[in-house]
């Protein structure tokens, strides 16, 4: 369980980058490719260093089972190596930002199959969102706008991609939690220290 409070939190940070990248591109069209080919370094770099950490303070029986390490060293080299190119980089930051948006779709539709798989009632909640994030994000990689209007768009994607991100990864760590707690209880440690654990106990 400790590792999927790690997860969560992971995708809600990065869900806030999403906000904030976004934002930027809003705010600032005429600067933005090389503006945020310097904000994704700096992300990857961060992302990096999270899946670092993770890493470190996983359980060995648990981090066999995931790339923690991998990603983490990825993210970090990936981000050094734009900050070095940013002006070669800076001409494919707009494929990458179109794909960046498809990703979020891809990721929230997997979660709604996992919230139906959970029994949740509320799966179509996120699966709505994965479609039309998917969409939005087929549509930014053809790019059929002027490049100020594409910014914009795609600032409001950003926002949109993070947002809806956070909601679903929280939907589903409360339906995880709920299910676990059917399966086991709300407290399986209840009664194990500072009282009786029955009507028996003397």
């Amino acid at each position: 369980m400790e590792s999927l409070k790690q997860l969560k939190w992971s995708i809600i940070i990065l869900g806030v980058m999403y906000v904030v990248l976004g934002v930027i591109l809003i705010m600032f069209p005429a600067q933005t490719q090389k503006l945020i080919s310097y904000v994704l370094a700096i992300s990857l770099i961060v992302i990096g260093i999270v899946n670092l950490i993770q890493y470190m303070k996983t359980d060995i029986a648990v981090v066999v089972h995931n790339y923690d390490l991998v990603f983490g060293f990825s993210g970090i080299i990936g981000g050094i190596l734009i900050i070095i190119n940013v002006e070669k980089f800076a001409t494919l930051i707009l494929i990458i930002l179109g794909f960046m948006v498809l990703i979020s779709g891809i990721l929230k539709l997997q979660s709604s199959v996992n919230l139906m798989r959970l029994k949740s009632e509320s799966w179509h909640i996120p699966f709505a969102l994965a479609l039309i994030n998917i969409v939005y994000g087929i549509i930014m990689l053809i790019n059929p706008f002027g490049e100020g209007l594409f910014f914009f768009l795609l600032g409001i994607a950003f926002v949109f991609s993070g947002i809806t991100d956070i909601i679903v990864t929280i939907m589903v760590s409360m339906r995880l939690k709920k299910v676990t707690d059917m399966i086991m209880g709300p407290n399986p440690n209840a009664g194990a220290a500072g009282g009786p654990a029955g009507p028996g106990a003397q």
